[in-house]
């Protein structure tokens, strides 16, 4: 009889050690993003409440009911109306505000600083300027929105944690940024990628297999999934950062 051989099950090999901030890729921004975000969720699930309440009162949800021709409008007809009205000016003041605390927790939560008023005072204003024109750009074409933040997005930590003045804090960003100008754009433009890609697969899948309404389904899927933009911009500056030091 032939002996059947036992096969020993293979041990694993141990994963690589992550780059260092000077050297991280695209990838490993990524999934070091979604570590943190793991690791510390219940810290971090607060962030994605301002995403959710932006869409929540600038979007529009529901359906047209389109009467059969020849009818009379019906006295039901639903035409779906956004809270605050919509449109593009609305979006940049409620998003000015809510999107940099989110911001600014964020970068308190990744990098352990812990700002004085006088920080927080720079950093908030400085921060909500700076977001006034995304949604215009966003508005032409995503990646303008992203370019334009991969450059001056990171006056907030600029001020929050290296106590930056105003103009020295728009300064610090522009040199951040060309420490490494394709890692910040294709870092902050693969986060938006993953969030938005995410966002759309878990909110249809609300919708189909809970039969939530698409309000439900859509404050869901911000509040979980929108923390992972915040948490990875601050991960990217100090990836931002390090290279900014490496190349001195």
């Amino acid at each position: 009889m032939a002996r059947t051989a036992t096969r020993r099950p293979r041990a694993s090999a141990p994963l690589p050690e992550p780059l260092p901030p000077e050297s991280r890729t695209v990838g490993q921004l990524v999934a070091e993003t979604i570590r943190l975000y793991g690791r510390n969720f219940f810290q971090t699930l607060p962030l994605g409440l301002s995403v959710a309440t932006l869409t929540q009162l600038t979007v529009a949800f529901g359906h047209h009911h389109r009467e059969p021709r020849g009818h009379p409008p019906s006295r039901a007809f639903h035409n779906p109306e956004p809270i605050l009205g919509g449109g593009v000016g609305t979006t940049i003041v409620i998003g000015s505000l809510l999107l940099t605390a989110s911001y600014i927790v964020a970068i308190v939560l990744v990098t352990g600083v812990r700002p004085d008023a006088r920080r927080l005072s720079v950093a908030y204003p400085l921060g909500v300027l700076v977001f006034l024109p995304v949604p215009l750009l966003a508005e032409l074409f995503v990646l303008p929105a992203v370019a334009y933040l991969a450059f001056l997005g990171w006056v907030v930590p600029a001020a929050l944690v290296e106590g930056a003045g105003p103009w020295a804090a728009l300064d610090r960003s522009v040199r951040l940024a060309r420490a490494d100008l394709v890692h910040a754009v294709g870092g902050l433009a693969t986060l938006v990628i993953v969030f938005y890609v995410t966002r759309l697969m878990m909110a249809l899948l609300l919708r189909s297999g809970a039969e939530s309404t698409e309000r439900v389904a859509a404050a869901l899927s911000d509040l979980v999934l929108s923390p992972i933009l915040f948490v990875g911009a601050a991960v990217l500056y100090l990836d931002q950062s390090a290279r900014a030091r490496a190349s001195q």
